[in-house]
């Protein structure tokens, strides 16, 4: 706010100056003095600002891991209650961010459940907030409404449960190889198998690691494989992909790729995939 005030103080001036002594032509004077001042203005915001920025960076950092874990916690949180909880990749980095500072971190542990409960994965929120109230004063008002939370999730989680049941299981017999020889870099790769829901979580509802010398082979992806309560169901339509990396499972430069392949499960399902470069 002090700039435009101080920006705003110059351009009338300069206006005024102008105009008492260089008559209409000096319109054009305190046009050109303006531009000068808004510049001016604009870079020293910019400068101070970034200046700013790397001392509170450099202060965070300078935290111990558990106060580190706060700060970051409570600017996760603020952004969430912006937006109406709803929780973008962004911010439920920050809260991770969190908890890995600080397993124990109680506004971290919290909104995770509340995000991990509206995105339907029960058996998440159950874990997070089970670990929150073990850090909370037993008989306090946010201990109780931990506890009704958890006893909400159980009860969603065991009505999913039932509704899992209900659909049945599926397999799919995943036949696996190479469209040709590999090179020497990739010997010692590994294989990762994904199934995940189309037009639902990216998150993979199964997942199966092999290593790349057992190729080619026909594996079966089953609800052993299952992530995170997933379930392979009669009805579901699936993508079906596969990863050669010599990294993780997130991946890395000069992988090779099997897929995606879209089905739609029956009781049991084959079908087959090639990597290649």
């Amino acid at each position: 706010m002090i700039w435009m005030v101080l920006l705003a103080g110059v351009l009338v001036f300069a206006l005024s100056w102008a105009l008492r002594h260089h008559g209409r032509q000096g319109f054009l004077i305190a046009l050109f003095v303006g531009a000068l001042a808004s510049a001016g203005s604009g870079y020293l915001y910019w400068y101070l600002g970034s200046y700013e920025m790397a001392l509170s960076t450099e202060a965070l950092n300078s935290l111990p891991e558990n106060e580190r874990a706060y700060v970051i916690a409570q600017a996760a949180q603020d952004e969430f209650l912006l937006r109406n909880r709803v929780a973008d990749q962004e911010i439920i980095g920050l809260f991770e961010l969190a908890l890995k500072l600080d397993p124990k971190q109680i506004t971290a542990l919290g909104s995770l459940g509340i995000i991990a409960f509206e995105e339907g994965n029960f058996q998440r929120s159950l874990d997070l907030w089970t670990r929150m109230l073990g850090q909370l004063q037993s008989g306090s008002a946010q201990a109780e409404a931990i506890k009704l939370g958890i006893v909400r999730a159980r009860e969603r989680l065991g009505q999913k449960t039932a509704e899992k049941l209900a659909l049945g299981s599926a397999e799919i017999q995943l036949s696996v190889s190479l469209s040709q020889a590999i090179p020497e870099s990739l010997k010692n790769a590994t294989v990762f198998l994904f199934a995940k829901e189309v037009g639902g979580s990216p998150r993979p509802i199964v997942a199966r690691r092999l290593s790349v010398n057992e190729l080619p082979l026909t594996v079966t992806l089953s609800n052993h494989d299952a992530l995170m309560g997933g379930q392979l169901h009669p009805g579901l339509t699936v993508e079906i992909m596969a990863r050669l990396t010599v990294g993780d499972a997130a991946g890395s430069r000069g992988d090779w790729m099997g897929g995606p392949i879209i089905l739609t499960l029956d009781r049991e399902n084959r079908t087959s995939l090639q990597l290649k470069p």
